[in-house]
């Protein structure tokens, strides 16, 4: 208890050396389901060694996916933050416009602007330092990206070989009946898992798409910039709606203030419809997680790992709530018959109650037999 912290230095020791095994597979694990999917497309056709090459057509996809996410978003912020640094307070004259208009006299907005130049000035400053930041680690990254990107590889090529082998370790160290059970219960998660992830990905890739054929009708600017933000940040629950929008709305209103206002409107039209409409039809009664436990979910997996935790808090909660409902109350409920069922043996009582507790006693007596 003395040296708890000499302890935690140790395990984050160890688990910094392991941290690129755990990525590469989490990386494999994410992209093995397209992978199946068209592993089966080729084994319909009798194609030769059909796992190598969906392993190819997958990474390809992904690789060209990201050039062209790299060549529409970066020549855009490029030039927003340019426009930013240059013309700061040219939207002074349609901001006054606009709000001249809505209030129907003039209004004296000089300490407002004053107040917004001084914040947008603190924050511009706070990009610039950690960009430069960013850019000293960016090499580190991306060395350590690849080295990840390269693991997952090689764990999805030697999958079979890899499962093959935790199975079996799974099977000489478990009794049968525990190992069916294990079994049972790692395949429920792991649909939970998959379904989980790939109706994320398709939820953002609407909303994306949603949003972009919007700001396109209205003639707004850097669509392709804001659409791209807004599919991500999707991706992280209950928060990320909200950073997209309020990043969208900044963007915008540098140029147009009345298209900021705009897109906020319909920014929260839209998650409502994909909250209520898009997300039940996608999820189904996959993920049955109350909302109070989600967003305790996404608050402690975004404070202990990041982006990655708030993405995965639901269906680790989902996977937690199935545990608690269908092994840990079940448990409990054992328990607390025994209990009662010994506090009346011990007390006079009447001959049902003992033939009770003997029948549960036999009951258990062959369910540890049958295990």
């Amino acid at each position: 208890m003395t040296h708890l912290d000499l302890i935690g230095r140790i395990i984050a020791a160890l688990f910094d050396f392991i941290l690129p095994v755990i990525v590469g597979i989490i990386l494999a694990y994410i992209m093995d389901p397209p992978i199946r999917a068209v592993e089966r497309k080729l084994n319909q056709r009798s194609v030769k060694h059909p796992r190598g090459k969906a392993i190819a057509i997958v990474i390809a996809i992904i690789l060209v996916s990201l050039g062209l996410l790299v060549v529409a978003v970066v020549p855009q912020v490029v030039s927003s933050m340019v426009q930013f640094s240059t013309s700061k307070t040219s939207y002074h004259g349609e901001l006054q416009q606009f709000v001249d208009q809505v209030a129907h006299h003039h209004v004296n907005m000089k300490s407002v602007f004053s107040t917004i130049d001084k914040t947008l000035d603190k924050m511009q400053n706070q990009v610039k330092n950690q960009f430069l930041l960013t850019t000293k680690s960016n090499g580190r990254h991306i060395l350590n990206f690849a080295v990840d990107f390269i693991l997952a590889i090689y764990f999805l090529v030697d999958k079979r070989r890899v499962q093959r082998s935790a199975r079996n370790w799974f099977k000489l160290s478990m009794r049968d009946s525990t190992y069916q059970k294990f079994s049972a219960g790692w395949k429920r998660c792991d649909r939970i898992f998959i379904k989980y992830l790939i109706c994320e990905v398709i939820d953002a890739l609407i909303v994306g798409g949603v949003n972009a054929g919007f700001m396109l009708v209205c003639g707004m600017d850097y669509v392709p910039m804001i659409s791209v933000v807004v599919g991500l940040t999707n991706l992280v629950p209950t928060f990320g709606p909200i950073i997209g929008a309020v990043v969208g709305a900044f963007v915008l209103m540098i140029n147009n203030p009345l298209h900021a206002l705009l897109f906020l409107a319909f920014t929260g039209l839209l998650q409502t419809v994909d909250g209520y409409l898009i997300k039940p039809k996608l999820y189904g009664d996959t993920l049955g997680v109350p909302g109070l436990l989600i967003l305790i979910a996404v608050i402690i997996g975004g404070r202990v790992f990041g982006v990655l935790g708030m993405l995965f808090a639901i269906p680790v909660m989902a996977i937690l709530d199935i545990l608690n409902h269908e092994t840990f109350m079940p448990f409990l409920k054992r328990k607390k018959i025994e209990r009662e069922s010994r506090t009346k043996k011990k007390k006079p009582g009447s001959e049902i109650e003992t033939d009770a507790l003997d029948l549960l006693l036999s009951l258990q007596e062959q369910e540890k037999n049958s295990d």
